[in-house]
């Protein structure tokens, strides 16, 4: 199911427990970033989610004080025992921001159990979620480009 949570498109399928998600806002700038991926803490805080598909396409450049604030309260949040791989798709024309993703993973690796893979497209990313299902892979793929979208405040 594809759910808008503020300004970020979600793709959760509780069925193979995952979430993908995308920054996804009509408004310029980094406004609602932080209750955004509060609301993707409160799934994930649920021990539902065990793969994780985060794309970084279409993210503003991620601020000083958005990258405390990620350090020191959202990744604690969503490093539960449950999840057990990330997939980072990282758009090569923003090097800023793999730094930042670079950072945030060496400053929190104490607490990050899980593996982490970074990408530049999502099918690839799917890919590695998924490699032994690849007819789940075209589905989520399907979904997600065909969406029947649901406004969700969980």
């Amino acid at each position: 199911m594809i759910l808008t949570l503020t300004n970020l498109r979600t793709q959760y399928d509780p069925d193979l427990s995952f979430v993908r998600l995308q920054w996804h806002s009509a408004q310029p700038g980094m406004a609602g970033f932080q209750q955004s991926l509060n609301l993707v803490a409160c799934l994930v805080e649920q021990g539902t989610v065990h793969d994780a598909l985060i794309d970084l396409h279409g993210l503003p450049n991620i601020g000083l004080e958005d990258q405390f604030w990620l350090a020191t309260n959202w990744l604690p949040r969503v490093s539960v025992p449950a999840v057990q791989r990330a997939a980072l798709v990282l758009p090569p024309s923003n090097s800023y921001n793999q730094l930042v993703v670079e950072s945030l993973i060496r400053t929190g690796r104490h607490f990050m159990h899980y593996d982490i893979q970074f990408f530049t497209t999502s099918i690839d990313a799917l890919d590695w979620l998924f490699h032994e299902k690849p007819c789940t892979q075209e589905h989520l793929d399907t979904e997600w480009k065909e969406p029947k979208q649901v406004s969700a405040g969980l």
